[in-house]
């Protein structure tokens, strides 16, 4: 399968976490906006295979209802995709809207994501968890 088809079918899959991982390939490495750990938001850092990406969409599930979510457009070759668009988050513990355009790299093999790095509005993220 290509990489496109992956990411797509990933993202259309992460209403079920145990879906969404059986797209996830056991050596995965998920970037959630930045590399390492930070005090400004709990998201954020490098989680690793299966577990690791288990305890990111973990996170998501808890504090994140989807309102929108859309993708604009992804383009791939054999073995890397590059998608972007915008979604729209209702942030449980506040109540506050998180809208963001995003981008997402990664890199399949095997048919499942090995590397996935997410880029958003951090600022705006930070903000709507005030």
């Amino acid at each position: 399968m290509k990489p496109d088809q992956v990411l797509l079918q990933y993202f259309h899959s992460l209403g079920d976490m145990d879906k969404a991982l059986g797209h996830v390939h056991r050596d995965a490495k998920f970037i959630a906006a930045f590399e390492k750990e930070s005090d400004r938001h709990h998201f954020y850092g490098t989680y690793y295979g299966i577990e690791g990406v288990r305890t990111l969409l973990t996170k998501f599930q808890k504090d994140l209802e989807t309102q929108e979510f859309e993708i604009c457009n992804i383009l791939a070759d054999e073995t890397k995709a590059f998608a972007w668009g915008r979604f729209k988050h209702r942030i449980r513990p506040t109540g506050n809207m998180f809208e963001s355009y995003w981008a997402v790299v990664c890199e399949v093999e095997d048919g499942k994501i090995k590397y996935f790095r997410g880029f958003e509005d951090t600022g705006a993220l930070e903000a709507a968890f005030r």
